[in-house]
This record gives structure tokens, C-alpha cells and sequence, in this order.
């Protein structure tokens, strides 16, 4: 009876000993597990890459669009138009987008004489890149100046906002709601090239990932020409944005 009585005993400590790791493990994995619920700087600038990049369909291509139509379409003082642009990316590109947007424009004159182009526009696309993928809406106010003949360049101020889901698909591999807005006042854009050969941007990015925590990003977007630019974030890094 006595050596029943020292087993039981026994086998009680190993039982707790048991417990004690299970529940260590347990909040071992908890902890762990709320790591992966984390948007961190290096995602903030992988969605600024793929807002300005034209290949995700980003402001580099609306702002292509803007010169497009103040080369093409015949405008005339004061006369708003509206048009909806809608467009995709190659087949067998990647990474591949798509968006369709509702545009609205309008010339303002110094008597006959055309002194600037505002654009407005909105609507919704999608994007699936190297690391991240979303579906968006976004809109944007641009004001294009530069329209005398004179001119070499033309120069944009410009709002551009995305909002929606985006899934992250390297590494820790999950979903937030991302908010980015880019702000500029200063763009250059050659008018032979159409290429943007200079200018700076504000950019503010709020990340909420599924569990409600949120994110907060701020930085300086850089145009550098020769279809580069860089921008650096809270950390003071610098990231490299280039599309072809």
C-alpha cells in the first residue's frame, strides 16, 4: 500500500511537470504568433513601390495618362470633359494589374490662353506583384502647368491615394487594409520623354492588420529620373523604387 502510495505521488508531479510545459509552449506560440501580425517598414515601402510604379498600375501611370490627354484630346477654356480610362497590364506580364478609372479635366485660361489642366479622377484596380497583391480603390487630383509652348517640361501638383486589402506574400504571409496617400507639388516631366526627370513627395501610410492593431508610416518619395526614385521612411532608410 505504502509503495502505491508513493507512485501515485509519483505520477502526480509528472502530470503538473506536464502541465507546467504545455502552458510554458502555449504562450511560447501566442507570443510568437502575434509577431506575424505585424506590418512592418519594409512592407510600407513595398506598397509605396507598387503605388508609384506603373507597373502595379501606380501614380507614375496616371500622371503618363494626364500628358497623354493634354497631347491628344482637343480641349477648350473652361469646357470640363470626362472620359473613363481603363487598362491592364500585357498578357504574360509580370506583375500584372488592372484599374478602371473615371476621369474629369479641365483647361483654364488667361484669356485665350491655356495657363493649366486640372484632372480629377477615381475608381478601382487590382494589382499582383512579386510581394504583395491588392485590390484597391484610389483617386487622385493633379494640376498640370507648363503648357506654353516655351516650356520644356511640364510641372505637376498631385494628390494620389490608394485604399484597400492587401495581402502580403513572402515571409510572414497575411492580410491588412492599407492606406496610402502621395503628395506632391514639384514633378517635372520632359515634354519629348514624357518621362519624369525630377521631383519630391510627402507620403502617409496607415496599415491595420486583422487583429485591429495599426500602423503608422510617413517618409519623403524622391523622383530621381531615368524611371527611378527612392524614399525613406521612419527609420531614416532609404528604399529603391525602379520600374522599366
Amino acid at each position: 500500500m505504502k509503495n502505491m502510495f508513493i507512485t501515485s505521488k509519483t505520477l502526480f508531479a509528472v502530470l503538473i511537470a506536464a502541465g507546467l510545459t504545455f502552458s510554458a509552449t502555449s504562450c511560447k506560440k501566442d507570443s510568437s504568433t502575434s509577431t506575424t501580425d505585424t506590418v512592418t517598414e519594409a512592407d510600407a515601402a513595398e506598397l509605396t513601390t507598387d503605388a508609384v510604379s506603373p507597373e502595379t498600375g501606380g501614380m507614375t501611370a496616371q500622371l503618363s495618362s494626364s500628358v497623354t490627354i493634354e497631347k491628344t484630346v482637343a480641349l477648350s477654356c473652361g469646357v470640363q470633359k470626362d472620359s473613363t480610362i481603363i487598362k491592364s497590364s500585357a498578357t504574360g506580364a509580370s506583375p500584372i494589374y488592372n484599374y478602371n478609372l473615371s476621369w474629369n479635366y479641365i483647361l483654364t485660361c488667361n484669356g485665350l490662353i491655356p495657363s493649366q489642366l486640372a484632372f480629377n479622377f477615381s475608381g478601382t484596380g487590382s494589382y499582383d506583384g512579386p510581394r504583395l497583391s491588392s485590390t484597391d480603390k484610389s483617386n487622385g487630383s493633379f494640376t498640370l502647368t507648363g503648357l506654353q509652348a516655351a516650356s520644356s517640361q511640364y510641372l505637376f501638383s498631385s494628390t494620389y491615394s490608394r485604399t484597400g486589402t492587401t495581402v502580403s506574400k513572402i515571409a510572414r504571409q497575411y492580410t491588412f487594409t492599407s492606406d496610402i496617400k502621395i503628395t506632391s507639388s514639384n514633378i517635372a516631366i520632359d515634354k519629348v520623354t514624357q518621362q519624369i526627370v525630377s521631383g519630391t513627395g510627402t507620403v502617409v501610410i496607415k496599415a491595420t492588420s486583422s487583429s485591429g492593431k495599426t500602423f503608422n508610416f510617413t517618409g519623403t518619395l524622391t523622383f530621381l529620373g531615368g524611371k527611378k526614385a527612392t524614399v525613406v521612411l521612419n527609420s531614416g532608410a532609404t528604399y529603391t523604387i525602379q520600374w522599366s
